[in-house]
């Protein structure tokens, strides 16, 4: 059986240069708070659709296994491991190299939409679109006397 490295404050921040790899900002903050929760609803939805395929499969290889019983419950977990990875719920493997990631995915989504809207493209005309829909709100609130948004 291999041991698990006892992970300690000192090489949690060794391994992931906490400082270096975010920004001190409170909206890097924000960014990571819905990575996290993108990746916890991936590993959740995972899981739901796991559990019960688990349960197909074991009882497939016990009824009919034949000579190895055990092997599409092995691949079974093989495909959760690989999923396991790719999600990288708490960023273990996000230092190695240029594999294929959740994060890295939701990256690229996140550099093109940036991309997009430097061009003015659809999400510059949405942020156009919603800035002025704000001022109309706003404009509408203190025509009526209220302080806040319009009913």
């Amino acid at each position: 059986m291999v041991g698990v490295p006892k992970l300690t404050r000192e090489s949690f921040e060794a391994s992931h240069d906490l400082a270096r790899t975010h920004g001190s900002s409170r909206w890097s903050l924000f960014r990571r708070l819905v990575i996290f929760q993108i990746k916890l609803f991936a590993d959740g939805l995972r899981d739901l659709v796991l559990s019960p395929i688990s349960f197909v499969v074991a009882g497939i290889g016990i009824l009919v296994g034949g000579r190895n019983p055990h092997g599409a419950f092995d691949r079974l977990m093989q495909a959760g491991h690989i999923t396991d990875n790719w999600i990288d719920l708490f960023g273990h493997h996000a230092s190695r190299g240029d594999r294929p990631s959740l994060e890295r995915m939701i990256d690229q989504v996140e550099r093109a939409l940036r991309e997009d809207h430097a061009r003015g493209g659809v999400t510059a005309e949405a942020e156009k679109h919603f800035r002025t829909l704000a001022e109309e709100l706003r404009r509408r609130a203190a025509g009526s006397g209220r302080q806040g948004f319009a009913e």
